[in-house]
């Protein structure tokens, strides 16, 4: 028989308060689908999100959630060294899966039961690192969602449509550098190495612009692909400034090029397609300029329609 795959779902609070409530809530069906639930909230030990996660964990007692505290408020990148450390310490091996689940998104479980087996085995193949695709809500900063909440939702792909959804690491993070689609870290699901190597490889990533390019070009990953259904509802902001996002992105583009080269090192076969892209890139660039007058507008593009 078979191995059962269960990923670690980590869950990182974001902005707290009614999200953070929100997003406990759907974890409630779902425990049973995932190895282990880690809870890290980045706040102090008597803060108000610490209070709704006990209260959560005194509603439900044979709850699986790991509740941890960072004591004080802390940038992302720290924030995800700190839960790193915990899961090394606490036994997960490099080869455990990660489902990364943060800014108070949901779990969508009505997706997850759509691709688990019978005995609530994810489809998950080493060497790949699954992104997407995601089912949107749009909500404000300032405004809670508050309904429908059996509407139908928009399924977002970072994958071209028509087109495949699996591609080779270095395949993805060039087309998306070129003409970038919605990519989100939110409900992915990937090995622990790749956590492990963004904490850990230099030089270090600061900032968490393109983390979800950071995560897949870890040498571990081969391939880039996305579920058949999405397994996360990200709450997201239709009048957002994605291009400026991508802008300031690429001015942190550092650390990105040294780990793509070091995945090339890693995977020599890849070289051939990381030469010809690399010079596709490096025109775009230049036609960017530093002045940012010249965007590249993301493409929302929607693979299809889901229920929630």
């Amino acid at each position: 028989m078979h191995p059962v795959f269960q990923p670690i779902l980590v869950l990182m609070d974001y902005r707290g308060g009614d999200r953070f409530r929100r997003c406990l809530a759907s974890l409630e069906a779902a425990e049973h689908l995932f190895s282990r639930i880690v809870v890290s909230v980045t706040t102090a030990p008597d803060s108000e999100d610490m209070a709704i996660a006990r209260s959560h964990l005194a509603a439900h007692p044979g709850s699986k959630i790991e509740l941890l505290c960072t004591g004080a408020e802390l940038p992302t990148m720290e924030h995800q060294a700190f839960w790193v450390d915990h899961l090394e310490r606490t036994g997960a091996q490099p080869t455990d899966w990660v489902y990364w689940l943060a800014y108070d998104d949901q779990l969508r479980v009505h997706g997850i039961e759509a691709i688990v087996d019978g005995r609530g085995s994810w489809p998950l193949i080493e060497g790949v690192a699954y992104f997407g695709p995601w089912a949107m809500r749009h909500e404000q900063a300032e405004e809670l969602y508050s309904g429908p909440w059996d509407a139908p939702l928009e399924s977002w792909t970072s994958f071209p449509v028509p087109g495949p959804t699996r591609l080779p690491v270095i395949d993805w993070i060039a087309r998306q550098l070129q003409q970038p689609t919605y990519m989100q870290m939110s409900g992915s699901v990937c090995q622990f190495e790749s956590y492990l190597q963004v904490r850990d490889c230099r030089p270090r990533k600061r900032g968490p612009m393109r983390i979800e390019m950071a995560i897949a070009s870890a040498t571990c990953n081969r391939f880039v692909a996305e579920f058949a259904e999405p397994v996360s509802i990200i709450y997201g902001r239709p009048n957002s400034d994605r291009a400026s996002y991508g802008l300031t992105a690429r001015k942190e583009d550092q650390h990105l090029v040294a780990w793509l080269g070091r995945y090339v090192v890693a995977h020599p076969r890849v070289i051939p397609t990381s030469l010809g892209r690399a010079g596709l890139l490096a025109k775009e660039w230049l036609r960017l300029g530093s002045d940012g007058r010249s965007r590249i507008i993301e493409d929302w593009v929607v693979r299809d329609v889901v229920e929630p």
